[in-house]
């Protein structure tokens, strides 16, 4: 990880008088963060704490877009989880990392892009990922509404990424589609080719024009 100048948390009074306020010193709050993931059995060092931070996010998104849709399981857990990782993120100085607000709306981009390939009448489905950086994940996506080859797509192209934000890769995944949905109605999707070793899912947030990033 780069080295980053300490942040001054400067206050001033109603004069505009400048008041002592402390200096923010990240490498001391990299320790107390570091010394927080010790207690809990994680060992980590300075250049990990992104990549682990960021591995924590993808997991608590992953499962709220797989448990979303189990009517008695409580998903409160991983929004406040998305928001505490996106604020510590934010505190040390690393890239944004996804609410569970953003984690949806990313969802639904993913699914109006998909949507607005495909000729004809349009169906969601339900899929799910089972394996690779999606495995568990499940999504409403579109698919042809009838026909022979009525069905989500033979194949999802789905965002990833990998490393810390020194040296951040971007690519895709390709999914392939299995044969037939199980008994409970989802269609399988299986990894179609290799990934970077440590690829994760790339679920963008906001940026400030209102886009992706």
């Amino acid at each position: 990880m780069s080295s980053r100048t300490p942040l001054s948390l400067q206050v001033y009074d109603r004069n505009g008088m400048p008041e002592p306020s402390p200096i923010w010193d990240r490498a001391h709050s990299l320790d107390k963060v570091i010394t927080a993931f010790a207690r809990g059995g994680t060992l980590l060092d300075r250049d990990a704490v992104d990549v682990h931070l960021a591995e924590i996010a993808d997991k608590a998104a992953c499962s709220l877009l797989r448990d979303r849709w189990k009517d008695d399981f409580p998903v409160a857990a991983y929004d406040e989880l998305l928001s505490t990782i996106a604020a510590l993120r934010s505190l040390l100085g690393y890239s944004p990392t996804p609410t569970a607000v953003e984690v949806f709306d990313w969802a639904r981009q993913q699914k109006q892009k998909a949507a607005a390939a495909i000729d004809g009448p349009v169906q969601d489905f339900a899929v799910q990922f089972i394996n690779g950086p999606y495995s568990g994940v499940i999504l409403q996506f579109p698919g042809q509404a009838r026909g022979w080859d009525g069905g989500p797509g033979l194949s999802i192209t789905v965002p990833i990424a990998w490393g810390d934000d020194t040296q951040p890769g971007r690519g895709e995944a390709t999914y392939a589609r299995t044969d037939k949905a199980t008994s409970e109605g989802l269609w399988l999707y299986r990894l179609a080719g290799d990934v970077p070793e440590g690829a994760r899912p790339h679920i963008t947030v906001p940026d400030r024009k209102g886009g992706r990033a």
